[in-house]
């Protein structure tokens, strides 16, 4: 296999993709967009202009093009606290392997698992009212991925990622296919100071979930997956052998909804500025936007923090995190607000990665 041919199914990948049929709904596969590991987490989610972590395979796979040597992830959230009582059973949790392969650049899988819980089934009592009969399974909800990244020159990467998702609730079920594009540029920015590095800056976008709609029952009811584009800013003011200090943005549009359907055209409250159709899904209102700022000392202790906003969430926006690293191994943990409604609280994200 030579590089050319691996280009050439990454371009088929993805003119598949954007010419895949949207639907007319809004999204189907919102875990899609739940999280991407641990360690973003705690910087507010801003995550798509960092290289050298797997779990950049969540974010942009661009940032897979400078891991030197073999690493692997497992995370997990408890998001059943953020739902309180109504989300027994629920979790979330996240698996991503990559590789460097001589001259041929990295190769990665990435596996996304949501959980939905159970719900409570009843029926009709003679005596009126609803009678408990027994508990039953809404599914899981899945999404692999095959990942290849490389530096096609000194300080740019690119990647891809091909993406397999089945969305379950109850006896319905689908299966989509979808690609991520991403793109990671090292600035060569020579400050002069002896505790920066030679490229500072860094600038990612990356594309995400283009592909096809998520049918349950029929043509009718189809739904596109949860598409974004994401632009992220980094910044690394302190780079020693001791001591590292980064800062980090992102600004995530989501491009789901590229012009008003017929049913929008019919309702007469629709406003299409506030719905994020087409241009107007790039206004900060209808973005998601996230800053953050990661410290690691001598390379044993990261210490995070981040803000995040997401349009129409109200709460708390802050998130926190650290990550405790020995020889080849890493834990990572992560707290971040949960939605602001009654019994819900706070999500506690944990990892564990390996360098081999």
């Amino acid at each position: 296999m030579n590089r050319a041919f691996i280009y050439v199914v990454i371009s088929t990948i993805l003119l598949c993709s954007f010419n895949a049929y949207a639907g007319t709904a809004r999204t189907a596969a919102q875990f899609l967009s739940t999280d991407g590991g641990t360690r973003a987490a705690g910087m507010g989610d801003a995550f798509s202009a960092i290289s050298g972590d797997v779990i950049s395979a969540f974010w942009n796979p661009g940032g897979l093009a400078t891991i030197t040597e073999k690493q692997a992830i497992i995370a997990y959230s408890n998001i059943s606290a953020m739902f309180g009582e109504a989300s027994e059973g629920m979790y979330y949790g996240v698996m991503a392997f990559a590789m460097p392969v001589g001259n041929l650049g990295v190769f990665g899988t990435a596996l996304q698992l949501q959980d939905q819980g159970t719900t409570t089934k009843t029926e009709a009592d003679p005596r009126g009212g609803p009678l408990i009969i027994g508990e039953e399974d809404l599914g899981m909800n899945w999404a692999w991925a095959i990942c290849y990244s490389d530096e096609l020159a000194d300080g740019f990467s690119t990647g891809v990622n091909a993406k397999l998702i089945r969305q379950v609730l109850l006896d319905e079920s689908d299966i989509a296919y979808a690609a991520d594009l991403g793109i990671v540029y090292a600035v060569p920015l020579h400050l002069g100071a002896s505790f920066m590095p030679n490229k500072p800056v860094s600038i990612g976008i990356a594309l995400q979930n283009l592909g096809t709609a998520i049918q349950m029952k029929d043509a009718n009811q189809s739904e596109p997956l949860p598409r974004n584009l994401k632009l992220g800013l980094a910044l690394k003011l302190i780079e020693t052998p001791a001591h590292r200090f980064q800062l980090v943005s992102d600004y995530t549009s989501f491009i789901d909804k590229l012009k008003e359907t017929e049913e929008d055209k019919k309702e007469p409250k629709f406003d299409p500025v506030k719905a994020g159709v087409g241009i107007y899904a790039f206004r900060p209102d209808n973005s998601q936007q996230s800053i953050g700022a990661e410290y690691w000392y001598a390379n044993m202790l990261g210490i995070r923090v981040g803000y995040k906003y997401v349009p129409d969430r109200p709460g708390n926006r802050v998130t926190m995190g650290f990550s405790i690293r020995y020889s080849n191994y890493q834990i990572d943990y992560a707290r971040v607000p949960g939605i602001d409604i009654p019994g819900g609280g706070d999500i506690d994200k944990i990892a564990v990665m390996f360098r081999f």
